[in-house]
C-alpha cells in the first residue's frame, strides 16, 4: 500500500472530474483515456469505499481537439507518419518499468479564483492509451506533471495569461493540502535559489550542511524536490550520515531489519516513547536559510499487529545519482515554486487555509472522501515517481489516502 496525494480537476465539456497524482518530477499531464485493460477504473479509500473512476474520451468532449505532429509542444514528431497525424507522446518514470503512451490532445480545464470565481484555460495533455509498471498496482487516475517545461500546466497557464510564473504547493499533517497557481508567495518565507544542477526542468537546490539533533555535518550536495516522491531518498555519503547520527540519538530499541519495512531504522514504540525525545533534523540551504523537517518518521503497525514501530523514513538511494527530498519532507510546510525568479521558498503552515475554497468548479461533483490520519503500514520498495491541481491565484484542494 503507498500513500498518495490526489488532486481533484475537472477537464472538458461537459466537465468530468479526475483524482490525478500531483508530481513536481515529471512534466506532462495525462490522463487515462481510450485504453482498456491497461486503465485503473476503481480505488478504494481507507475507509473501505470503492470509488468508480473516470476516463476521459475526447469524442465525448466538445472542447476537445487534436494535437498534430506540426504542434511545437510535440516532442515526438519522427515518429509521425505526416505532419497532420495526431501527436505520440512517450513519458517514463524513476519506477522500474513505469510508463505512459498515448497521443497528445487539447482541451478546458475548469478552475476557481480565490474569489470562487470560475476560470477556464485550454491546455494540452496526454490523452494515455497504456499504462504499464506502477501504475497497475496502484490507483492513479492520472499524473499532473508541475516540472519546468513548455508542456506542463503551469507553464501553459502563463502562456494563457490566467496565472503567474509561481505555484504553491502545502502538505497538512491531516493528509490534507492546496496547490495555488500564480502564488508567489509571501515576504516573510524562507528561500534558496534553483540550482539547476540536476536539470533545468527539476526544484533542485543546493545543501550546505546538515543538522542532526546536536551534531552538524558540513558538507554539500544537491537535491531535488519532489512532491511525487512519497520519502526522502538520499545518496551516499549523506545517507549514512544522516542516519547513523539519529540512530546514536534515538533511545528507543532498535529492530533488525524487517523484510515488511524498506527502512533500515526502525524501533519499538514502549510506553515510554516520546517523539520530542527523537533529534530533529534540518538542512541548511544555499543562501543560509534554514529548512527544519517537521518530522523526519513515520509510524506503522506491525504486520501481524501486536505492536507499533517507527522509522526514520530516509531510503538510500541507488537507482541515481541524486538525492530527493520527498513529500514526507515537505509536510507542515507551504512549499513555493516561484519559476519567474527561480527560487524556492517555504513557509510553515497547517494548511488549513484554504481561504474557503471546497472544490475545483461546480461543474462536475468528485465522490466524498474523508481522508485518514491514522498510521498504516506502507510497503515503498517501488517508489512513487511520479505524486499535484488547483490561479489570479487558482487553488485546489487535495487528500491523502492509501491506495491498495
Amino acid at each position: 500500500m503507498i500513500s498518495l496525494h490526489y488532486a481533484n480537476v475537472t477537464i472538458g465539456t461537459p466537465a468530468q472530474w479526475f483524482l490525478v497524482a500531483l508530481d513536481t518530477g515529471s512534466d506532462l499531464f495525462w490522463l487515462p483515456c481510450n485504453c482498456n485493460s491497461t486503465c485503473v477504473r476503481s480505488m478504494e479509500t481507507d475507509q473501505g469505499e470503492r470509488i468508480k473512476l473516470n476516463i476521459y474520451n475526447p469524442s465525448k468532449s466538445k472542447s476537445s481537439s487534436k494535437v498534430t505532429c506540426n504542434s511545437t509542444l510535440c516532442a515526438l514528431r519522427n515518429r509521425c507518419i505526416s505532419p497532420v497525424s495526431d501527436c505520440p507522446y512517450r513519458i517514463r518514470y524513476l519506477s522500474p518499468g513505469s510508463k505512459s503512451t498515448g497521443v497528445l490532445v487539447e482541451d478546458v480545464i475548469h478552475m476557481s479564483t480565490e474569489e470562487g470565481e470560475a476560470r477556464d484555460a485550454r491546455i494540452t495533455f496526454g490523452c494515455s492509451e497504456s499504462q504499464l509498471g506502477l501504475f497497475k498496482e496502484v490507483a492513479v487516475n492520472g499524473i499532473m506533471g508541475l516540472a519546468i517545461a513548455d508542456i506542463a500546466v503551469p507553464n501553459m497557464l502563463v502562456k494563457a495569461g490566467v496565472a503567474s510564473d509561481s505555484f504553491s504547493m502545502c502538505f497538512g499533517p491531516n493528509g490534507k493540502g492546496t496547490i495555488s497557481f500564480g502564488d508567489k508567495g509571501s515576504s516573510d518565507q524562507l528561500e534558496t535559489p534553483l540550482s539547476g544542477t540536476i536539470s533545468p526542468m527539476f526544484y533542485d537546490v543546493s545543501i550546505t550542511k546538515f543538522k542532526v539533533g546536536k551534531v552538524t555535518v558540513d558538507t554539500e550536495f544537491t537535491a531535488t524536490f519532489d512532491s511525487g516522491t512519497a520519502v526522502t531518498w538520499l545518496i551516499e555519503p549523506y545517507y549514512t550520515a544522516l542516519t547513523t547520527n539519529f540512530h546514536l540519538s534515538v533511545p528507543d530499541r532498535r529492530l533488525s531489519k524487517s523484510v515488511d519495512s524498506p527502512f533500515e531504522f526502525c524501533y519499538i514504540i514502549t510506553s515510554t516513547s516520546d517523539e520530542d525525545k527523537l533529534p530533529s533534523v534540518s538542512f541548511e540551504m544555499k543562501g543560509g536559510a534554514a529548512y527544519d523537517v517537521f518530522s523526519p518518521i513515520l509510524v506503522f503497525d506491525t504486520s501481524d499487529g501486536s505492536f507499533q514501530v517507527y522509522c526514520l523514513a530516509v531510503l538510500k538511494q541507488v537507482n541515481a545519482d541524486f538525492s530527493i527530498i520527498g513529500q514526507n519532507f515537505m509536510t507542515n510546510y507551504r512549499i513555493v515554486h516561484d519559476r519567474e525568479r527561480r527560487i524556492l521558498g517555504w513557509k510553515k503552515s497547517n494548511c488549513n487555509d484554504t481561504n474557503g475554497f471546497t472544490g475545483p468548479t461546480a461543474l462536475a461533483k468528485p465522490p466524498s472522501m474523508a481522508p485518514t490520519s491514522s498510521p498504516r503500514t506502507i510497503n515503498l520498495s517501488s517508489r512513487l515517481n511520479p505524486l499535484a491541481a488547483a490561479s489570479s491565484l487558482f487553488i485546489i484542494c487535495f487528500i491523502s489516502f492509501v491506495s491498495l
